[in-house]
């Protein structure tokens, strides 16, 4: 197994990091390829708890498809919110939570990539989102 160090970040940077890596993962290049996996894989691991935060209760989901079927129609919405407050309440609620969360730091095993690993057809702005990782 490679070896990794111990970051601290915040979960709004190891969003970040992950997104980066989701957008190099297409490169050439098996060394880097198998260091980002595993990045990837550390990331998505320590994401989790957000993952799970972030996911809307069955009944908002349902009250969601509705709106979805009454698009374009401002007053029926406004009475569907009306009708559903507490439920609508409880998704600001639960997006504020997660919004905190972005802020909060933790602790994630990386595996650095030395520059020369990096592939060649790598761009400027995917080696700025992994400069975390860049050694």
């Amino acid at each position: 197994m490679e070896k990794s160090k111990t970051e601290v970040v915040t979960v709004q940077q190891a969003v970040d990091l992950l997104q980066a890596l989701y957008s190099v993962q297409e490169l050439e290049g098996l060394k880097f390829a198998t260091k980002a996996a595993i990045n990837m894989s550390n990331i998505e691991e320590r994401l989790k708890p957000l993952d799970e935060k972030m996911k809307p209760s069955k009944e908002f989901e349902a009250f969601a498809k509705t709106i979805q079927e009454v698009q374009g129609d401002q007053e029926k919405i406004a009475e569907l919110e009306e009708q559903n407050e507490g439920l609508v309440k409880e998704r600001k609620n639960q997006i504020a939570e997660v919004e905190a969360m972005l802020k909060d730091q933790i602790e994630i095993d990386l595996v650095k990539i030395p520059s020369n690993m990096l592939p060649n057809k790598i761009n400027a702005k995917q080696i700025r989102g992994l400069k975390l990782l860049i050694v």
